[in-house]
């Protein structure tokens, strides 16, 4: 939203551009158009009623009176109306400027006063009942004009009847009586005439000076509601962008959208022509530029600042917000050619401070001098602070994230490099249980047993801990993915583990409930091995014997969803929260197979995860569970050769 700093000045917002000159013109244009309309539907009664008077006069009262003439002015007031009735619509439709309705204004103004001289001149001069209309003619233009053009005009009234008057008592103007009105004649009576002269002048001048002052308060009330209103906006502006903060600390811990959406929605609610991020690097020595919003033809700042030397940087980096109203010649400023070049002139820098040490400032820049007020460092220094929670949030987040990254890669080299040696003792032993080295006691076969299956557990390890590091670092989608079958990866993980359930007597069952077979989402065939193998081998370790474990699949809008269903120990109710947490074994599961990793389900939420799925799961004590696998459809042909190929 754009909102107006006061002088007029604008703050730019995508969604708003406004200013206080332009709401100002805009009411004044709306109550000029709407006046002049107002005094168009009046002039209708105007010159109706002169013809009425005309009429009435004559005929009702007996009055001698020049009819032809009045009525004459009469019609020329219709007439002269009926021509800016047409010239003030078409202005309408066309989107005239304020300048032709205020030529149009005075127009109507200026043959107004000449009809209504012409009136009170052909009705009697001095001795008309029409003079006080010019009254009213002073109450219109009080509202149309400033006061002082109002009392102008009401000069000009008081001018145009003394004239006229005085010409008629000189002989200069003929005098036009209205016959059987007034017994005398009072044109000639110069007490009658000063008499009506002093009242009419300064209920004139009254009129204008009262008229003119309600105005004036009503113009002033105006631009107060004005200014309330922009100080509104601007204030929900404000709010609107603290707002964002907010929103960007709770919604994104990724460093970079949060720079990027700071500096935007500070540059925006300020009206600043750019904004830019500087960040200390490790030695604190630098401040380096890590986010700009604006013109890239501002170039202020965009290199790496000396954090002890630079005047600006130690000035904000003791914890002060800086406001420089002129960049050129501010001491605080080292580089005054370079801003009078990039037209950069206001500078407030505001700083990010951390858990009680400066981690960077914010700069937003202004081509205006003078441009950053008190109101507008109090709002940087508000908006400076809660960005730097979400900046260090999300430099918390990004350095635990690196440090994942880090063991994840230490687990995956450790244990790539334990998996050969482990693999030869565990051949070794082999070798020497099956009396390939010689014969062995008894007791010794039964040692070497005990430390195959030892080993054999370590293997397993070190294979699931391979497997989880390699999801880490992307090791399982390092090939890329590709359209693979549902059903086929799904058939290929049932039909090893049949033998292994025949021999628990569990009925494995595969249930395909989709009306075609070409489901394909975009995974790696060894990705979706893995998920359903461990989902499937684990139903059958957990369910006795006699149970059942069933696979169903079943098409939704633009996903499939993968059920896998034993009737099994089930899951205790407080072991639920943490089934996907690395090595972390339910304890019923430990009470019947003592030896696992813990592994399996962490790596299978982790693969499922990175093809963009979910996977949930319900359970009930000693009923059995239910493990349910949700992947997005792919959005593509299937493959004329099917990717499980690879594995056959």
């Amino acid at each position: 939203m754009g909102l107006p700093k006061p002088g007029g000045e604008t703050i730019d917002h995508p969604y708003l551009t406004v200013t206080q000159t332009e709401i100002s013109h805009n009411l004044v244009e709306a109550e000029l158009v709407a006046s002049v309309s107002w005094l168009i539907k009046l002039r209708w009664i105007a010159g109706a009623g002169v013809l009425l008077a005309t009429w009435i006069v004559r005929s009702l009262f007996q009055v001698g009176a020049p009819f032809a003439i009045l009525s004459g002015i009469g019609i020329a007031i219709l007439v002269y109306n009926t021509i800016f009735f047409l010239y003030e619509r078409r202005a309408k439709q066309r989107g005239a400027t304020t300048k032709e309705f205020r030529s149009l204004a005075i127009w109507q103004t200026a043959l107004d006063w000449i009809a209504m001289t012409l009136l009170f001149h052909y009705s009697g001069g001095v001795e008309s009942p029409a003079i006080w209309y010019f009254i009213f003619h002073i109450i219109i233009a009080a509202i149309f004009f400033s006061r002082g053009v109002a009392f102008l005009l009401s000069l000009l009234s008081i001018l145009l009847v003394g004239g006229t008057v005085l010409f008629e008592y000189l002989g200069w103007l003929p005098h036009r009586p209205l016959q059987n009105y007034l017994p005398v004649s009072l044109y000639r009576s110069p007490i009658y005439i000063l008499g009506v002269l002093s009242f009419f002048s300064t209920t004139a001048i009254f009129v204008a000076f009262l008229v003119g002052s309600i105005q004036e308060r009503l113009r002033r009330r105006e631009a107060e509601v004005i200014q309330l209103s922009e100080n509104l906006q601007r204030a929900t502006l404000r709010l609107q962008a603290i707002n964002e903060i907010f929103k960007v600390i709770s919604s994104t811990l990724d460093l970079k959208q949060v720079l990027e959406r700071l500096v935007g929605t500070t540059a925006q609610a300020m009206g600043a022509r750019a904004c830019s991020i500087h960040m200390l690097d490790k030695s604190g020595l630098y401040l380096e530029p890590v986010a700009t919003y604006g013109p890239s033809d501002v170039n202020i700042h965009k290199g790496a600042i000396d954090a002890l030397t630079h005047p600006l940087a130690k000035e904000a980096l003791s914890g002060k917000v800086v406001n420089i109203p002129s960049a050129p010649q501010s001491s605080l400023f080292q580089s005054p050619l370079e801003s009078s070049r990039e037209g950069i002139q206001s500078i407030l820098c505001a700083p990010l401070i951390g858990k009680g040490r400066p981690i960077g400032i914010l700069l937003a820049y202004h081509e205006e001098p003078s441009y950053f007020n008190k109101e507008d460092e109090e709002f940087i220094s508000a908006i400076a602070a809660q960005g730097s929670i979400a900046i260090e949030n999300a430099m918390a987040y990004q350095a635990m994230s690196e440090l994942d990254q880090m063991k994840s890669q230490f687990i995956h080299t450790a244990t790539h490099e334990l998996r050969s040696p482990v693999s030869v003792t565990r051949s070794l032993l082999r070798t020497i249980t099956a009396g390939y080295a010689g014969e062995i006691t008894a007791q010794q076969k039964e040692i070497l047993e005990r430390a195959t299956r030892r080993i054999e557990f370590l293997q397993k390890l070190i294979d699931d801990l391979l497997d989880l590091a390699a999801g880490k670092v992307g090791g399982f989608m390092a090939q890329g993915t590709q359209p693979v079958s549902v059903k086929e990866a799904i058939e290929k993980v049932v039909d090893r583990f049949k033998i292994p359930a025949q021999e628990k007597s569990i009925e494995l069952r595969f249930e395909w409930n989709c009306l075609s077979n070409g489901l394909y989402v975009k995974a790696t065939v060894e990705a979706l091995d893995r998920i359903f193998n461990n989902l499937i081998s684990n139903a059958i370790k957990y369910t006795p014997n006699g149970g059942q474990v069933v696979v169903t699949i079943e098409s939704l809008d633009r996903e499939v969803h993968i059920a896998i269903k034993d009737s099994g120990i089930g899951i205790p109710p407080e072991s639920l929260p943490h089934l996907f947490k690395e090595f972390y074994r339910a304890p019923n599961a430990k009470e019947i197979v003592a030896e696992g990793t813990g592994l399996g389900l962490a790596i299978t939420k982790d693969l499922i995860q990175q093809l963009n799925g979910r996977i949930t799961v319900e359970s009930q004590l000693g009923l059995g569970t239910t493990f349910h696998v949700f992947l997005p459809l792919a959005a593509v042909e299937a493959p004329t050769l099917s990717p499980m190929e690879e594995l056959r």
